[in-house]
């Protein structure tokens, strides 16, 4: 899951918690970013999109 470090739908907090309900679950707090990770911080959002597709973590 990615979160933006300044949302506050969910805030990070919260979307940590979502992220635990799945076996698998893992959360990425972009820093400086709020709901809208990929314009806030199009160059790091795609970079762990990037490595999330590659090896799946």
């Amino acid at each position: 899951m990615l979160a933006g470090a300044l949302d506050g739908n969910p805030p990070p907090g919260l979307a940590e918690r979502i992220a635990s309900a799945f076996p698998a679950g893992i959360l990425d707090v972009r820093p400086g970013a709020a709901h809208f990770p990929w314009l806030d911080d199009p160059v790091g959002f795609a970079e762990r999109v990037e490595r999330f597709l590659a090896t799946g973590a």
